[in-house]
């Protein structure tokens, strides 16, 4: 029998604009500044080193998450190019039935763009790279060295 996952958490900005903020609560939880912007990256590369330069800053990435950070990266690459296709195309094409009818179908890249987001979805959430997620995710202690790891 499996267990069914709890509701997912409300961004911290969430509960204090609903009053349901508690300091005995949600005191540790990692809170990220500033305002999004429209990406204009579209390369696996550069979404990969712009991921990398944010997730550090953060101080929750480690070199062992290259690779689930490349997949991520492959699949906006993906969901970028199928993307445009479809903007430039429309979500359809025109073709004749052997009845000599015509019928309208969904792109081959209407089918890519959605698989493209589905693992996007995925991964998303295993780096705090979503509001509910983050609200999950207490404040990293910066370790500058090995002093401070060892404590001494």
């Amino acid at each position: 029998m499996s267990s069914m996952p709890g509701r997912k958490p409300k961004p911290t900005a969430m509960l204090k604009a609903a009053d349901t903020y508690r300091k005995d609560r949600h005191e540790e939880r990692l809170e990220v500044q500033g305002r999004p912007v429209l990406p204009t990256y579209q390369s696996a590369e550069e979404t990969f080193d712009w991921l990398v330069k944010h997730l550090d800053d953060l101080g929750v990435v480690a070199e062992l998450d290259a690779i689930a950070l490349q997949m991520i990266s492959d699949a906006w690459e993906d969901y970028c190019a199928s993307r445009a296709v479809i903007k430039r195309l429309g979500p359809t094409y025109a073709t004749t039935t052997a009845q000599g009818d015509e019928m309208h179908r969904p792109r081959p890249e209407l089918a890519m763009m959605n698989g493209a987001w589905d693992r996007i979805k995925k991964m998303l959430p295993e780096f705090g790279l979503t509001a509910a997620a983050r609200a999950k995710l207490s404040t990293p202690e910066k370790i500058d060295s090995l002093e401070d790891l060892l404590g001494e």
